[in-house]
Protein backbone atom coordinates (compact mmCIF):
# COMPACT_ATOMS: atom_id res chain seq x y z
CA UNK A 1 0.00 0.00 0.00
CA UNK A 2 1.64 3.40 -1.02
CA UNK A 3 2.45 5.77 2.25
CA UNK A 4 -0.05 8.75 1.71
CA UNK A 5 1.87 11.80 2.20
CA UNK A 6 0.53 15.85 2.84
CA UNK A 7 2.81 18.50 1.79
CA UNK A 8 1.34 21.94 3.32
CA UNK A 9 2.77 24.39 0.47
CA UNK A 10 3.49 24.56 -3.22
CA UNK A 11 6.26 26.67 -3.15
CA UNK A 12 9.98 25.33 -3.89
CA UNK A 13 10.55 23.08 -1.21
CA UNK A 14 7.11 21.76 -1.26
CA UNK A 15 7.27 21.28 -5.28
CA UNK A 16 10.81 19.44 -5.19
CA UNK A 17 9.72 17.25 -1.98
CA UNK A 18 6.48 16.29 -3.83
CA UNK A 19 8.26 15.02 -6.84
CA UNK A 20 11.02 13.42 -4.89
CA UNK A 21 8.83 11.23 -2.50
CA UNK A 22 6.02 10.49 -5.55
CA UNK A 23 8.66 9.14 -8.24
CA UNK A 24 9.84 6.68 -4.57
CA UNK A 25 6.14 5.17 -4.93
CA UNK A 26 4.58 7.29 -2.35
CA UNK A 27 1.06 8.99 -2.64
CA UNK A 28 1.39 12.99 -2.53
CA UNK A 29 -1.23 15.46 -1.63
CA UNK A 30 0.17 19.40 -1.93
CA UNK A 31 -2.55 21.72 0.15
CA UNK A 32 -1.97 25.54 -0.97
CA UNK A 33 -3.71 28.53 0.42
CA UNK A 34 -3.67 29.93 -2.83
CA UNK A 35 -5.10 29.48 -6.67
CA UNK A 36 -1.76 29.35 -8.11
CA UNK A 37 1.72 27.41 -7.16
CA UNK A 38 5.14 28.67 -6.52
CA UNK A 39 4.07 32.48 -6.71
CA UNK A 40 7.48 33.05 -4.75
CA UNK A 41 9.16 31.20 -7.11
CA UNK A 42 7.32 33.89 -10.20
CA UNK A 43 8.95 36.77 -8.25
CA UNK A 44 12.34 35.56 -7.91
CA UNK A 45 15.35 36.66 -9.22
CA UNK A 46 13.10 40.21 -10.42
CA UNK A 47 11.40 37.22 -13.12
CA UNK A 48 14.13 35.65 -14.14
CA UNK A 49 14.41 32.78 -11.18
CA UNK A 50 17.69 32.63 -9.82
CA UNK A 51 17.73 28.68 -9.11
CA UNK A 52 21.01 28.02 -7.79
CA UNK A 53 24.55 29.24 -7.66
CA UNK A 54 27.73 27.35 -8.84
CA UNK A 55 29.54 28.37 -5.85
CA UNK A 56 27.79 26.81 -2.70
CA UNK A 57 29.47 26.89 0.70
CA UNK A 58 28.21 26.56 3.98
CA UNK A 59 29.70 30.13 4.45
CA UNK A 60 27.09 30.99 2.55
CA UNK A 61 24.00 30.31 5.14
CA UNK A 62 23.22 31.23 8.25
CA UNK A 63 21.29 30.38 11.31
CA UNK A 64 21.37 29.70 15.11
CA UNK A 65 22.93 26.35 14.13
CA UNK A 66 24.48 26.94 10.12
CA UNK A 67 26.24 23.84 10.07
CA UNK A 68 22.91 21.39 10.04
CA UNK A 69 22.70 22.46 6.30
CA UNK A 70 26.21 21.44 5.73
CA UNK A 71 25.16 17.71 3.79
CA UNK A 72 21.53 18.83 3.16
CA UNK A 73 23.25 21.65 0.60
CA UNK A 74 25.10 18.98 -1.83
CA UNK A 75 22.35 18.70 -3.58
CA UNK A 76 22.58 19.63 -7.12
CA UNK A 77 20.31 21.74 -8.55
CA UNK A 78 21.57 21.50 -12.13
CA UNK A 79 21.55 17.90 -12.48
CA UNK A 80 18.21 17.55 -10.98
CA UNK A 81 16.66 20.31 -13.30
CA UNK A 82 18.51 19.08 -16.39
CA UNK A 83 16.78 15.72 -15.28
CA UNK A 84 13.44 17.66 -15.50
CA UNK A 85 14.49 18.89 -18.84
CA UNK A 86 15.04 22.45 -18.31
CA UNK A 87 18.33 24.05 -19.52
CA UNK A 88 20.34 26.38 -17.40
CA UNK A 89 22.64 29.07 -18.05
CA UNK A 90 25.24 31.56 -15.90
CA UNK A 91 24.39 35.26 -15.69
CA UNK A 92 25.80 37.44 -12.66
CA UNK A 93 29.19 35.38 -12.44
CA UNK A 94 28.35 32.05 -10.85
CA UNK A 95 24.35 32.41 -10.53
CA UNK A 96 22.42 29.96 -12.35
CA UNK A 97 19.20 30.81 -13.93
CA UNK A 98 16.94 28.83 -16.54
CA UNK A 99 18.20 29.60 -19.90
CA UNK A 100 14.83 31.33 -20.87
CA UNK A 101 15.12 33.95 -18.41
CA UNK A 102 11.96 32.96 -17.09
CA UNK A 103 10.83 32.46 -13.89
CA UNK A 104 7.22 31.27 -14.83
CA UNK A 105 9.37 28.30 -17.06
CA UNK A 106 10.61 26.97 -13.56
CA UNK A 107 7.38 27.00 -11.94
CA UNK A 108 5.79 24.51 -15.76
CA UNK A 109 8.41 22.32 -15.33
CA UNK A 110 7.83 21.46 -11.42
CA UNK A 111 4.11 21.64 -12.30
CA UNK A 112 4.36 19.36 -15.29
CA UNK A 113 6.73 16.40 -13.46
CA UNK A 114 3.88 16.61 -10.32
CA UNK A 115 1.12 16.22 -12.71
CA UNK A 116 3.10 13.37 -14.81
CA UNK A 117 3.97 11.46 -11.19
CA UNK A 118 0.14 11.94 -9.80
CA UNK A 119 0.90 14.43 -7.07
CA UNK A 120 -2.70 16.04 -6.12
CA UNK A 121 -2.94 19.43 -5.48
CA UNK A 122 -5.67 21.17 -3.51
CA UNK A 123 -5.68 24.56 -3.92
CA UNK A 124 -6.96 27.58 -2.49
CA UNK A 125 -7.15 25.52 1.01
CA UNK A 126 -5.49 27.23 3.73
CA UNK A 127 -4.92 24.44 6.69
CA UNK A 128 -5.93 26.07 9.67
CA UNK A 129 -5.19 23.17 11.99
CA UNK A 130 -3.51 19.56 12.38
CA UNK A 131 -3.83 17.07 14.95
CA UNK A 132 -2.21 13.64 15.44
CA UNK A 133 -4.24 11.10 16.11
CA UNK A 134 -2.79 7.70 16.63
CA UNK A 135 -0.27 7.59 13.22
CA UNK A 136 -2.31 9.41 11.46
CA UNK A 137 -2.08 13.72 10.76
CA UNK A 138 -5.43 15.28 10.63
CA UNK A 139 -5.42 18.29 8.86
CA UNK A 140 -8.69 20.68 9.10
CA UNK A 141 -10.02 22.82 6.59
CA UNK A 142 -13.24 24.29 7.81
CA UNK A 143 -15.45 21.05 8.53
CA UNK A 144 -13.11 19.13 6.47
CA UNK A 145 -10.85 16.81 7.76
CA UNK A 146 -7.65 14.95 5.64
CA UNK A 147 -5.42 12.07 7.12
CA UNK A 148 -2.05 11.02 6.02
CA UNK A 149 0.56 8.92 6.71
CA UNK A 150 3.42 11.75 6.96
CA UNK A 151 2.88 15.39 6.76
CA UNK A 152 5.50 18.29 5.65
CA UNK A 153 5.48 21.71 6.40
CA UNK A 154 6.75 23.80 3.63
CA UNK A 155 4.77 27.55 4.39
CA UNK A 156 7.38 29.41 4.03
CA UNK A 157 7.40 32.37 6.30
CA UNK A 158 6.09 35.69 6.54
CA UNK A 159 8.34 37.44 3.76
CA UNK A 160 6.41 38.96 0.68
CA UNK A 161 2.94 38.79 2.00
CA UNK A 162 1.63 39.86 -1.23
CA UNK A 163 2.15 36.68 -2.66
CA UNK A 164 0.29 34.89 0.28
CA UNK A 165 3.43 34.16 2.57
CA UNK A 166 2.35 33.95 6.26
CA UNK A 167 3.78 32.71 9.53
CA UNK A 168 1.33 29.27 9.49
CA UNK A 169 4.15 27.08 9.55
CA UNK A 170 5.55 28.37 12.48
CA UNK A 171 2.47 28.16 14.77
CA UNK A 172 1.73 24.50 13.19
CA UNK A 173 5.65 23.54 14.28
CA UNK A 174 4.69 25.17 17.60
CA UNK A 175 1.38 22.80 18.53
CA UNK A 176 3.56 20.13 18.24
CA UNK A 177 6.22 21.26 20.61
CA UNK A 178 8.83 22.50 18.39
CA UNK A 179 11.08 25.42 19.63
CA UNK A 180 11.03 28.63 16.77
CA UNK A 181 13.94 31.23 16.46
CA UNK A 182 11.91 34.44 16.56
CA UNK A 183 11.79 35.19 12.83
CA UNK A 184 13.25 38.87 11.01
CA UNK A 185 13.53 40.11 8.13
CA UNK A 186 16.59 39.41 6.00
CA UNK A 187 17.62 40.23 2.50
CA UNK A 188 15.72 43.48 2.95
CA UNK A 189 15.70 47.23 2.44
CA UNK A 190 17.04 49.45 4.95
CA UNK A 191 15.55 52.64 6.42
CA UNK A 192 17.28 56.06 7.53
CA UNK A 193 16.70 58.98 9.53
CA UNK A 194 19.13 60.49 7.29
CA UNK A 195 17.03 62.55 5.65
CA UNK A 196 19.39 64.40 3.18
CA UNK A 197 19.88 60.96 0.84
CA UNK A 198 16.23 61.47 0.04
CA UNK A 199 17.19 63.72 -2.24
CA UNK A 200 19.40 61.36 -4.59
CA UNK A 201 16.42 59.11 -4.28
CA UNK A 202 16.50 56.61 -7.46
CA UNK A 203 20.03 57.01 -8.09
CA UNK A 204 21.81 53.62 -8.50
CA UNK A 205 25.45 52.67 -8.62
CA UNK A 206 28.56 50.46 -7.68
CA UNK A 207 30.27 51.40 -4.05
CA UNK A 208 31.95 49.48 -1.95
CA UNK A 209 30.10 49.00 1.59
CA UNK A 210 30.83 48.22 5.10
CA UNK A 211 28.03 47.61 8.57
CA UNK A 212 28.89 49.00 11.48
CA UNK A 213 27.48 47.90 14.98
CA UNK A 214 28.19 49.75 17.64
CA UNK A 215 31.04 51.02 15.92
CA UNK A 216 32.50 47.89 15.24
CA UNK A 217 33.19 47.01 11.67
CA UNK A 218 31.46 43.83 11.11
CA UNK A 219 31.12 42.98 7.39
CA UNK A 220 31.83 44.27 3.98
CA UNK A 221 30.68 44.09 0.58
CA UNK A 222 31.03 45.71 -3.06
CA UNK A 223 27.94 45.33 -5.38
CA UNK A 224 24.90 47.54 -6.22
CA UNK A 225 23.48 50.42 -4.58
CA UNK A 226 20.16 52.01 -4.72
CA UNK A 227 19.54 55.36 -2.75
CA UNK A 228 15.63 55.20 -2.07
CA UNK A 229 13.06 57.44 -0.56
CA UNK A 230 13.40 55.71 2.98
CA UNK A 231 17.04 54.70 3.11
CA UNK A 232 18.98 52.09 0.84
CA UNK A 233 18.57 49.29 -1.19
CA UNK A 234 20.02 47.23 -4.23
CA UNK A 235 21.58 43.49 -4.20
CA UNK A 236 24.65 44.81 -1.64
CA UNK A 237 22.33 46.36 1.18
CA UNK A 238 20.78 42.89 0.76
CA UNK A 239 23.74 41.34 1.72
CA UNK A 240 24.38 43.39 4.10
CA UNK A 241 20.65 43.26 6.08
CA UNK A 242 20.85 40.46 8.01
CA UNK A 243 23.11 41.85 10.42
CA UNK A 244 21.53 45.23 9.82
CA UNK A 245 18.43 43.60 10.73
CA UNK A 246 19.54 41.94 13.93
CA UNK A 247 21.11 44.42 15.40
CA UNK A 248 18.19 46.97 15.20
CA UNK A 249 16.42 44.99 16.17
CA UNK A 250 18.41 44.84 19.87
CA UNK A 251 18.36 48.35 19.50
CA UNK A 252 22.08 48.89 18.64
CA UNK A 253 23.92 51.81 16.85
CA UNK A 254 24.15 50.73 13.37
CA UNK A 255 25.54 52.73 10.14
CA UNK A 256 26.90 51.88 6.20
CA UNK A 257 30.09 53.15 5.28
CA UNK A 258 29.61 53.94 1.89
CA UNK A 259 32.99 54.37 -0.65
CA UNK A 260 31.21 55.87 -3.64
CA UNK A 261 34.75 55.47 -5.92
CA UNK A 262 35.68 52.06 -4.97
CA UNK A 263 38.25 52.38 -8.01
CA UNK A 264 40.45 55.02 -6.74
CA UNK A 265 42.70 54.75 -3.21
CA UNK A 266 42.21 57.93 -1.01
CA UNK A 267 45.30 58.77 -1.94
CA UNK A 268 44.75 58.33 -5.84
CA UNK A 269 41.54 60.33 -5.68
CA UNK A 270 43.70 63.45 -3.99
CA UNK A 271 45.72 63.36 -6.34
CA UNK A 272 43.11 63.43 -8.94
CA UNK A 273 41.81 66.55 -7.35
CA UNK A 274 44.95 68.20 -7.17
CA UNK A 275 45.51 67.86 -10.95
CA UNK A 276 41.90 69.54 -11.35
CA UNK A 277 43.13 73.26 -9.54
CA UNK A 278 44.32 74.57 -12.73
CA UNK A 279 41.16 74.46 -13.83
CA UNK A 280 39.53 76.15 -11.11
CA UNK A 281 36.01 74.74 -11.87
CA UNK A 282 33.17 75.03 -8.94
CA UNK A 283 32.58 72.09 -7.04
CA UNK A 284 29.46 71.04 -8.46
CA UNK A 285 30.88 71.02 -11.92
CA UNK A 286 33.50 68.80 -11.28
CA UNK A 287 31.71 66.15 -9.23
CA UNK A 288 29.38 66.20 -12.24
CA UNK A 289 31.68 64.14 -14.34
CA UNK A 290 32.42 61.88 -11.46
CA UNK A 291 29.08 60.98 -9.33
CA UNK A 292 25.38 60.76 -10.25
CA UNK A 293 23.97 64.20 -10.11
CA UNK A 294 21.23 64.13 -7.51
CA UNK A 295 24.17 62.95 -5.16
CA UNK A 296 26.14 65.93 -5.63
CA UNK A 297 23.91 68.22 -3.51
CA UNK A 298 23.60 65.26 -0.29
CA UNK A 299 27.86 65.05 -0.51
CA UNK A 300 28.34 68.50 -0.79
CA UNK A 301 25.80 68.56 2.89
CA UNK A 302 27.83 65.62 4.10
CA UNK A 303 31.36 67.20 3.70
CA UNK A 304 29.85 70.95 4.78
CA UNK A 305 31.43 72.16 1.25
CA UNK A 306 29.59 75.11 -1.03
CA UNK A 307 29.07 73.67 -4.44
CA UNK A 308 29.51 76.69 -6.09
CA UNK A 309 33.33 77.80 -4.82
CA UNK A 310 36.00 76.48 -6.77
CA UNK A 311 38.07 73.16 -5.64
CA UNK A 312 41.08 74.38 -3.44
CA UNK A 313 43.44 72.79 -1.55
CA UNK A 314 41.74 73.40 1.66
CA UNK A 315 38.74 71.25 0.62
CA UNK A 316 40.54 68.47 -1.66
CA UNK A 317 40.80 66.37 2.13
CA UNK A 318 37.34 66.79 2.87
CA UNK A 319 35.88 66.13 -0.27
CA UNK A 320 38.26 62.90 -1.10
CA UNK A 321 37.18 61.18 2.65
CA UNK A 322 33.44 62.13 2.16
CA UNK A 323 33.36 60.58 -1.59
CA UNK A 324 35.39 57.31 0.43
CA UNK A 325 33.60 57.47 3.58
CA UNK A 326 29.82 58.47 3.05
CA UNK A 327 28.38 57.85 6.56
CA UNK A 328 24.81 56.50 6.35
CA UNK A 329 22.76 55.82 9.78
CA UNK A 330 20.39 52.79 9.97
CA UNK A 331 17.55 52.55 11.85
CA UNK A 332 15.80 49.61 10.60
CA UNK A 333 14.76 47.75 7.42
CA UNK A 334 11.23 47.34 5.40
CA UNK A 335 9.99 44.82 7.71
CA UNK A 336 7.92 41.52 5.81
CA UNK A 337 6.96 43.41 3.24
CA UNK A 338 10.14 44.42 1.45
CA UNK A 339 11.88 41.03 2.45
CA UNK A 340 12.53 38.43 0.27
CA UNK A 341 13.37 36.13 3.45
CA UNK A 342 12.91 35.57 6.96
CA UNK A 343 15.61 34.78 8.94
CA UNK A 344 15.04 32.71 12.11
CA UNK A 345 12.22 30.20 11.89
CA UNK A 346 11.92 25.97 13.58
CA UNK A 347 14.86 25.12 15.33
CA UNK A 348 16.97 22.92 13.29
CA UNK A 349 18.75 21.23 16.75
CA UNK A 350 15.27 19.48 17.11
CA UNK A 351 15.07 18.51 13.20
CA UNK A 352 16.83 15.33 11.91
CA UNK A 353 19.73 16.72 9.13
CA UNK A 354 19.53 13.20 7.44
CA UNK A 355 15.61 13.13 6.72
CA UNK A 356 14.55 16.77 7.71
CA UNK A 357 11.68 14.72 10.05
CA UNK A 358 11.11 16.41 13.48
CA UNK A 359 13.32 14.44 16.10
CA UNK A 360 10.07 14.96 18.49
CA UNK A 361 7.12 13.67 16.17
CA UNK A 362 7.69 10.85 13.99
CA UNK A 363 6.23 11.60 10.25
CA UNK A 364 6.40 15.49 10.65
CA UNK A 365 8.91 17.09 8.37
CA UNK A 366 10.11 20.56 7.32
CA UNK A 367 11.50 21.91 4.59
CA UNK A 368 12.31 25.46 2.71
CA UNK A 369 12.26 28.47 4.77
CA UNK A 370 10.44 27.60 7.87
CA UNK A 371 13.46 26.12 9.00
CA UNK A 372 15.71 28.12 10.46
CA UNK A 373 18.23 28.50 7.60
CA UNK A 374 18.62 31.47 5.20
CA UNK A 375 21.35 32.14 2.65
CA UNK A 376 22.79 34.97 1.02
CA UNK A 377 21.49 37.12 -1.60
CA UNK A 378 22.58 35.38 -4.81
CA UNK A 379 20.07 31.81 -5.34
CA UNK A 380 21.05 30.34 -2.16
CA UNK A 381 18.05 30.53 -0.45
CA UNK A 382 16.25 28.96 -3.38
CA UNK A 383 19.00 26.62 -3.53
CA UNK A 384 17.90 25.34 0.40
CA UNK A 385 14.72 25.01 -0.55
CA UNK A 386 15.43 22.69 -3.39
CA UNK A 387 17.99 21.10 -1.32
CA UNK A 388 15.79 20.36 1.73
CA UNK A 389 13.15 19.73 -0.40
CA UNK A 390 14.61 16.58 -1.84
CA UNK A 391 15.56 15.63 1.55
CA UNK A 392 12.60 15.82 3.02
CA UNK A 393 10.88 14.15 -0.03
CA UNK A 394 13.44 11.24 0.28
CA UNK A 395 12.46 10.73 4.26
CA UNK A 396 8.85 11.64 3.97
CA UNK A 397 9.06 8.37 1.04
CA UNK A 398 11.16 5.97 3.50
CA UNK A 399 9.40 2.81 4.46
CA UNK A 400 10.41 3.83 7.82
CA UNK A 401 11.49 6.94 9.73
CA UNK A 402 14.92 7.19 11.05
Amino acid sequence: MKKNIAIIGAGASGLVAAITAASRGSKVTIYEKSAKIGKKIHASGNGRCNITNADITLENYHGKHPHFAKEIIKFDAKKFFNDLGLQLRFGNGTRLYPYSHQASIVVDFLGYECKRLGVEFVKECEIERIEKENEHFVLHYHDRRFLHDALMIATGSAAMPNLGSSESGYHFAKSFGHTVEKPFAALVQLTSDDTVFTKASGVKMEADMEIFVDNQAKMGVRGDLLFTSYGLSGSAILDLSRTASRATMRKQDVFIMIDLLPDFSQQALKTLLQKQLPLKLPLYLWLNGIIPKKLIEPIMIAAKLDTNKPLNSKTINTLSYTLKNLKVSITGTRGAKGAEIMAGGVSTQEINPKTMESKLVKGLFFAGEVVDIDGDCGGYNLHWAWASGYKAGCGLSAKTAK
